[in-house]
């Protein structure tokens, strides 16, 4: 970092012979340190086998993957030969025309019912409107009778927790 600071400041100011020499044995002196470090570094993970080790767990890993998707092969064949795909898609495909035909026949026996029972038909649609004639009664005499007796509740529920207090 030295090197660069100095190398920076040299625009503006100018470098004598002296201060280059020093300069460049500045670098070489790094440049040595740094192969130092290089040097030992790579013997220190040589000589601890990590490298070994690293490498040897790759091809574990490489040879895992390889068996793996051999086997998924060797599966998805399996399940083509034994044709469960197509057997399985007939009959999605019998199930949804199935459907559709009970749909179409359902849709028909409604359509008959009105021509077929036009008395029931009046008798289902005069039985629905007074159920739903005693629904609003009923609840608009809850509601009336809910408005009254209101106050009556509250007043005596008042006088109640009075009197416990006292106790």
């Amino acid at each position: 970092m030295a090197t660069r600071n100095s190398a920076r400041s040299s625009t503006s100011r100018k470098l004598t012979a002296q201060q280059v020499a020093e300069n460049m044995k500045e670098a070489a002196r790094k440049i040595r340190e740094s192969s130092r470090a290089v040097r030992e570094s790579v013997k220190t993970l040589r000589e601890s086998g990590a490298v070994q080790e690293m490498a040897y767990a790759t091809r574990e890993a490489a040879v895992t993957a390889r068996d793996t998707t051999r086997d998924i092969r060797d599966t998805v064949k399996d399940v083509e030969k034994s044709g469960v795909v197509s057997d399985t898609a007939k009959a999605m495909d019998e199930t949804a025309t199935a459907a559709a035909e009970t749909e179409r026949a359902a849709k028909g026996t409604a359509l008959q019912l009105p021509r077929g029972a036009p008395k029931t038909k009046r008798m289902v649609k005069r039985g629905t409107r007074k159920a739903k004639r005693e629904v609003r009664t009923a609840k608009r005499q809850a509601k009336r009778t809910i408005t009254k007796k209101a106050p009556k509740a509250k007043r005596k529920l008042k006088k109640l927790s009075n009197t416990q207090k006292v106790s």
